[in-house]
């Protein structure tokens, strides 16, 4: 049976093992002997040798995140400073789009290139040609995107995208992009860009130069600030950019593209967006739709979960609320669970929903603040509107979460005077005031506590502080994500880290991961690495061991 790609790196792993230290994975010193492999491998995918050899070293240490240079020359036991001699070697994978290098010089190889090589296929340009308007947006996010994570140049991206509006010059996009592009520098087409991406996969149409901040250098931003203050663009000139809208009045911080040349733009794709656009900002799971999971605590958050999950079952939830009808209480039930990342807040509700076989609607925050006026009021009164009609339609009562609420239900402004300020302090007016109506439950998670209004405060019926995990409950959920490890092992990693359960999760989900590529299962000590990884720029991650 003829070897596939993942096959032949596997065969190459194997022979540049490195058996004096093992460490290490594999040693350049050993190219010799994979030579075979190495020289098909590089025919199938167009590479050179040593292109294969790092390829391939970086597909074996990619996981779910990036690899560092230090590791990979590691990997390859070569020193750091010849690793750097391979730079032109990398540099050539990310031109062809095999791997992609951040502004730290870190590496990851993009999913799309994974699932090539997984399908025994190598990689295969994008398409250039018969592109539509979707498609050519999609583009524009793609190479914003590279270059805001410096994984490509100024000058790289525009001549990728404005190839392709040149190669697609029947759509919409490209037509009013080439006519619009023609008498801009690099500094403007790269703002003309920026503007249709981020008005349409933002809705953003108030745009500042901090929103720009990330595609320029100091020096460029400075004279692209300069010139706008002194109404020199082109893109001003020619009426394709113009000052921005708020609170009925232009401002001169802000800028957007002008109607007509959204309505030019866009036309393919719907054209211009109405302010009247309804917004669903809220959807929904059922409780059918949620995953089992068992979930460790301390010891005062489970007495408090536990009482919160025995009131939330049907039965007992309708006789609290009866006794309370009949004592003239409020019925509806707000609860705030508060604590660090990772700490199960979320994955609590979803388990209370569950066993409580109530559907949750989730509040999605980004889509509730809108730039136009009054829309955002609007936004959070539909939500409320939803969750009463789910209320009424029958059934256990629905679950409403609002996650990471501190970004909405933050402490209001005194005396507001600005716009957005007023916007903010309305959209929590109408929370407030819906929660003192409330009849049903209501729960909000958060990892800042200090951000949240006093207001909210006293709404919130249960309060719930999640803590990370102590030693013991650090061990049970190490045995239970991995059950091969012994109970001493188990207590080795919960004594020396310090992790919340979600970090654990991630060196589970690694260690799974690895455990593919190099198709062996990774050992404890393997473990203890990706712990290790997992605190990089964190040393408050480990405990201190010893004086």
């Amino acid at each position: 049976m003829e070897m596939t790609i993942i096959d032949r790196m596997c065969s190459i792993v194997d022979k540049m093992h490195d058996e004096e230290n093992p460490r290490n994975g594999m040693s350049f010193a050993l190219m010799e002997k994979a030579a075979p492999d190495i020289d098909i491998l590089g025919n199938e995918l167009g590479l050179s040798p040593i292109q294969t050899v790092l390829l391939t070293a970086i597909t074996r240490k990619n996981s779910s995140s990036s690899v560092t240079g230090q590791a990979l020359a590691m990997s390859l036991g070569i020193s750091f400073l010849k690793y750097l001699s391979y730079n032109k070697e990398l540099e050539a994978l990310r031109k062809i789009g095999y791997i992609r290098i951040d502004k730290k010089r870190e590496i990851t190889i993009p999913s799309r290139v994974l699932n090539s090589l997984i399908d025994n296929k190598p990689l295969e340009p994008e398409p250039k040609t018969g592109l539509d308007s979707m498609a050519l947006l999609v583009r524009i996010k793609n190479g914003l995107d590279l270059l805001e994570d410096e994984q490509c140049s100024i000058e790289e991206m525009l001549y990728e995208l404005n190839d392709l509006m040149e190669l697609n010059p029947q759509n919409s996009v490209s037509k009013a992009i080439l006519r619009i592009k023609e008498p801009l520098n690099y500094r403007e087409a790269v703002v003309l860009y920026g503007m249709v991406y981020r008005y349409y996969f933002k809705d953003d149409d108030m745009v500042g130069w901090h929103n720009m901040e990330d595609y320029f250098s100091d020096e460029d931003l400075a004279r692209l600030r300069s010139d706008y203050k002194l109404e020199l663009l082109k893109l001003q000139k020619n009426g394709i950019l113009e000052y921005a809208g708020r609170n009925s009045f232009m401002e001169r911080d802000y800028f957007k593209l002008s109607d007509e040349v959204k309505e030019e733009i866009f036309a393919d794709v719907g054209g211009i967006k109405k302010q009247e656009k309804k917004i669903t900002a809220s959807k929904k799971i059922t409780a059918t739709e949620i995953t089992e999971k068992t979930l460790f605590y301390n010891q005062a958050e489970k007495r408090q979960v536990a009482q919160l999950k025995d009131l939330m079952s049907e039965k007992r939830f309708n006789e609290i609320r009866e006794k309370m009808k009949d004592k003239g209480l409020r019925t509806g039930f707000s609860c705030l669970f508060y604590g660090g990342p990772g700490t199960g807040k979320t994955e609590t509700v979803y388990q209370i929903a569950r066993e409580s076989g109530r559907d949750l609607y989730i509040v999605d925050v980004s889509q509730i603040k809108s730039c136009w006026v009054g829309e955002s009021e609007k936004n959070i009164k539909k939500v409320f509107e939803k969750y009463r009609e789910a209320v009424k339609g029958g059934g256990p009562i629905p679950i409403l979460l609002f996650n990471e609420a501190d970004a909405i239900f933050g402490i209001r402004r005194e005396g507001a005077e600005d716009a957005v300020d007023k916007m903010e302090n309305s959209i929590q007016n109408i929370i407030l005031q819906e929660m003192e109506d409330l009849d049903g439950i209501l729960i909000a998670t958060t990892n800042l506590t200090t951000n949240l209004d006093k207001a909210f405060e006293r709404r919130f019926l249960y309060k719930i502080c999640f803590e990370k995990p102590s030693m013991e409950a650090r061990a049970s959920i190490w045995r239970a994500m991995l059950p091969s490890l012994s109970e001493g092992e188990a207590r080795i990693l919960a004594n020396d880290f310090d992790f919340s359960g979600g970090q654990i999760e991630n060196i589970v989900r690694k260690r799974e991961i690895q455990s593919i590529i190099d198709s062996t299962e990774p050992g404890f000590n393997d473990v203890l690495a990706f712990c290790s990884e997992e605190i990089i720029g964190n040393s408050a991650g480990r405990r201190k061991i010893g004086f």
